[in-house]
């Protein structure tokens, strides 16, 4: 029997998987805009593209990876965290989209943070 992830056994701002996205598909909400227009938010908002389903998205890079990923501190925390958009905040730590975000990227560059047996390699220990 599987024991159920909980948020605390994940540590989003050290694993990244989420931000490795097709163009267009983190989606920004209206609601998103409006904070980030009263945030005085001009360098998230001029880094928007059209997305899926006529909406507005954040940009990517050339390698698929969200334009906001990466700080001073580490390549794989978001630069706008602390004001993320809807779409990010709601992935929860240990959702099924949070685990099969990681499951696509359980490569070697990316760092397996979780239970034991989650992704396709495991660090030797």
């Amino acid at each position: 029997m599987s024991t159920p992830h909980t948020s605390s056994t994940f540590d989003c701002r050290s694993c990244a998987a989420c931000c490795h996205a097709r163009p267009g598909t983190i989606l920004v909400s209206s609601e998103d805009l409006v904070r980030w227009r009263r945030e005085g938010r001009e360098d998230i908002l001029n880094g928007l593209m059209e997305g899926h389903f006529s909406e507005s998205a954040f940009a990517m890079r050339p390698d698929d990876v969200c334009i906001h990923l990466g700080t001073p501190a580490s390549s794989k925390d978001c630069s706008i965290y602390d004001t993320r958009g809807y779409s990010c905040h709601a992935l929860q730590p240990g959702s099924r989209q949070c685990l099969e975000a990681r499951r696509e990227r359980s490569t070697s560059d990316t760092a397996r943070v979780g239970p034991p047996g989650l992704g396709k390699s495991e660090p030797a220990t």
